[in-house]
């Protein structure tokens, strides 16, 4: 089943890659949704590798390499594929969206990843300490803010 899925996401990356003609593509809105399957694809292939072959890279450091090497080859070489084109569309995304678009992901690692053992140790700990610091600290700074900054805020 992991090899069947693995080469339906790899089969789908490389259809993406694919130039369909030589002319150059319009904008179309269903373009939009190749770039984050394309990276979530990416991601998992990558993913894949290092938990079997490469143990020693950091796949956070992995992804923002790769993900660095997408921009330099969109900024070298423009392309007139689907893929250049939904990147293209992304480039001066609102970051809410992104974040609407990316965090759903990331959540779901961080939760599927969790400890749950060392998480009930913890969160009378999370409960007593890390909650109440983060609404003092949001606290502090909308102080600090409302007397430093001449914006005439209220509350």
């Amino acid at each position: 089943m992991i090899s069947s899925s693995f080469s339906a996401i790899l089969g789908l990356s490389l259809l993406i890659l694919v130039d369909a003609s030589e002319e150059e593509h319009e904008k179309e809105p269903h373009y939009a949704i190749l770039y984050p399957w394309f990276v979530q694809a990416l991601g998992v292939i990558t993913f894949y590798c290092i938990t079997r072959y490469f143990g020693v890279f950091p796949y956070t450091a992995l992804m923002f390499l790769l993900g660095t090497l997408m921009g330099i080859f969109y900024d070298r070489f423009n392309g007139s594929d689907q893929l250049t084109t939904s990147i293209g569309m992304w480039e001066n995304i609102n970051s809410e969206v992104l974040l609407i678009v990316f965090l759903p992901g990331l959540i779901f690692y961080d939760a599927y990843t969790l400890n749950v053992h060392l998480f009930k140790l913890s969160v009378w700990q999370d409960l007593t300490m890390a909650f109440p610091m983060v609404l003092a600290g949001t606290v502090l700074v909308a102080l600090v803010a409302f007397y430093i900054f001449p914006y005439g805020w209220s509350f």
